[in-house]
């Protein structure tokens, strides 16, 4: 009776031990449940079922493997734990799993307190959010990893990666690569209509560069972005394909960025920004003629052709390299063989160490297609010449290496220091250019200008012929792209003239010290009759949407057409005086702001109207 007594009372502690278990949100197993009523009963069986909920997540160990203890481990930590049912319970591995494995015990749909990063950039911070178990969520953050740190799919397949994810979470199961190629691209499909609909609310007028390029699978591509303000004036670049193309002649780049623009549906371009390949020329050509129909050109596309200034500079540098080419060559060659093999690379550490050269830069390769990676080489070998000479005389596999080439030579050395010096500059104005998340229009003139000065004072360098020979072949092939002034975009000027710190004046003074009489005349007259030729567009434009808006006759005849502008004697008359005399500069500045006020204020009538 006393037996049964104590069975039943057993029974009710496991019964009460259950009821809390399930309040923390676990169910108690189907095989838990039968053994508490099989004991409940008082019916005595050899081996009884295991009647916590532990179980679920511990394994008992075999005495063998523990010697002799009694002994659970935990499935996802693998944590050990004595389970003797006399002498321990399982309290212990109840309290590990509450401790140490919390989400055993949260509902489906309760919140955890989680931490997420925001955006890359320099204002980038931590938040503490509240994060709930979500399949879907999970599996779209699996497919942003793949995309954004370039993994290849099959990652998601690697065991490492599973039981990375089983133990930070065990609810879910990691998809296969066929699965998570599908997830990545419905990802790409809901990002493209997001951002459809972002340039169809914020892209007024967009402004698009592109460049094509072959594989080493001799395969081509081509490359679209376009970069506009927003409606809180911010400067936005996107990518918006990046496709295969059969070649690289002219009407097919024209065809496949005409392909791509109806895509996104753009239709208002200013300007393509292109290499000087002549195919460009073709392209732009073909483009002129198709959006002209779209009407979404500024000035019928008259200035829609951007040349990069990047490239030009790229050219320019690269005729400067010619007769410097076989001292790079030597030094290049040097640095092949330091970092042929890490032996080569160790034994010329301890050279520089003897030579206690405490350069904290590397040696590196150039990049045949970028000259300024040209420069980095170099810059960074320079301070390394003594280790270099020194390895001449104590590695006799660096003698034969240059079995067919020369090694660098005193005179090499000082080419290239002639060179690092001459194009430090150059490299910052390409860096400065290259720019894609601030504006650069409004500097490209100033760096230009900044270089031509350079090229005229090394050309004329008589103490160093090195320098100035190469001076003289980079300011022709500078004369052939920015020497002539048809040969240059005119926003090119007008950026610099809308920048407060400048204006039109400074623009004047420049072309004035820098070309003849007749030629600064000429192109000071191209600057003013671009911007009254922009300053009318828009004013036409201006009116053309608030007809559209209203259509009302009074709204008609109070904006400030291209035709009434014409109208206004006294700006007229102040433009001619402008032509005829530089003097006028302040007092054209001071119509067109009337003019503007006049239009903004008859604008905001409108608007209350």
């Amino acid at each position: 009776m006393a037996e049964q007594i104590q069975t039943r009372a057993s029974g009710a502690s496991l019964n009460e031990q259950a009821r809390q278990e399930h309040q923390l949100g676990v169910g108690i197993s189907q095989s838990s449940t039968s053994a508490t009523a099989n004991t409940t009963a008082g019916s005595k069986t050899s081996n009884p079922k295991p009647r916590s909920i532990v179980w679920d997540h511990f394994t008992k160990l075999s005495l063998e493997q523990t010697k002799g203890e009694e002994k659970a481990k935990c499935h996802h930590c693998k944590s050990e734990f004595l389970c003797n049912s006399s002498s321990h319970g399982t309290n212990g591995m109840l309290k590990h799993l509450k401790r140490r494995h919390k989400w055993i015990f949260v509902e489906k749909n309760q919140s955890l307190i989680g931490v997420t990063e925001g955006e890359e950039g320099p204002g980038r911070r931590k938040t503490t959010v509240s994060i709930s178990y979500n399949t879907e969520e999970i599996r779209k953050m699996l497919a942003i990893f793949v995309i954004e740190d370039e993994m290849p799919f099959s990652v998601v397949e690697g065991r490492g990666f599973r039981q990375f994810v089983n133990r930070l979470e065990p609810r879910f199961t990691v998809p296969s690569r066929r699965t998570i190629t599908r997830d990545c691209y419905q990802l790409f499909l809901d990002e493209k209509c997001k951002l459809k609909e972002f340039l169809k609310k914020s892209c007024v007028r967009a402004c698009l560069t592109t460049d094509c390029w072959t594989s080493i699978q001799n395969i081509s591509y081509m490359c679209l972005t376009t970069h506009f303000i927003d409606e809180n004036w911010r400067l936005q670049k996107r990518i918006l394909n990046f496709s295969q193309i059969d070649n690289h002649k002219g009407e097919t780049i024209g065809k496949e960025i005409d392909r791509c623009l109806r895509e996104w549906g753009i239709e208002n371009v200013f300007t393509i920004t292109v290499d000087n390949a002549s195919s460009n020329d073709v392209a732009i050509s073909y483009l002129r003629r198709k959006l002209k129909n779209w009407n979404g050109l500024v000035c019928e596309g008259e200035y829609m052709h951007m040349r990069c200034a990047a490239h030009i500079l790229n050219l320019i540098v690269n005729d400067g390299l010619k007769d410097l080419n076989p001292s790079i060559v030597s030094i290049r060659n040097a640095i092949r063989y330091v970092r042929s093999s890490p032996q080569r690379l160790q034994k010329f550490k301890q050279v520089a160490h003897a030579e206690k050269i405490s350069s904290g830069a590397s040696l590196c390769f150039d990049v045949p297609t970028r000259w300024n990676s040209t420069y980095t080489m170099l810059e960074h070998a320079i301070p390394f010449q003594k280790a270099f000479e020194r390895l001449e005389d104590e590695d006799e596999g660096y003698v034969t290496w240059f079995k067919d080439d020369r090694q660098p030579s005193s005179l090499d050395w000082n080419n290239a220091r002639a060179f690092v010096q001459f194009l430090k500059l150059f490299y910052e104005v390409t860096l400065a250019l290259s720019g894609s998340l601030h504006v650069t229009a409004n500097c490209a003139f100033d760096e230009i200008q900044t270089i031509n000065e350079l090229l005229v004072k090394w050309s004329e360098n008589e103490v160093d012929c090195v320098l100035g020979t190469m001076a003289c072949n980079m300011r022709n092939k500078f004369d052939r792209y920015w020497g002539k002034i048809e040969n240059i975009n005119p926003l090119i000027y007008i950026g610099i003239v809308l920048d407060p710190r400048y204006k039109l004046e400074y623009v004047n003074f420049i072309c004035d010290a820098n070309y003849e009489i007749g030629t600064a005349t000429l192109l000071k007259k191209k600057i003013a009759n671009t911007l009254w030729q922009l300053y009318n567009f828009y004013i036409q434009e201006s009116h053309e949407v608030s007809q559209t808006s209203d259509d009302s006759a009074s709204h008609e005849e109070s904006v400030i057409t291209k035709e009434g502008l014409a109208d206004m004697g006294w700006i007229q008359e102040v433009f001619d005086e402008f032509q005829a005399n530089d003097a006028v500069i302040n007092e054209i500045g001071g119509a067109m702001t009337s003019v503007t006020n006049q239009a903004i204020q008859e604008g905001n009538r409108m608007s209350r109207d």
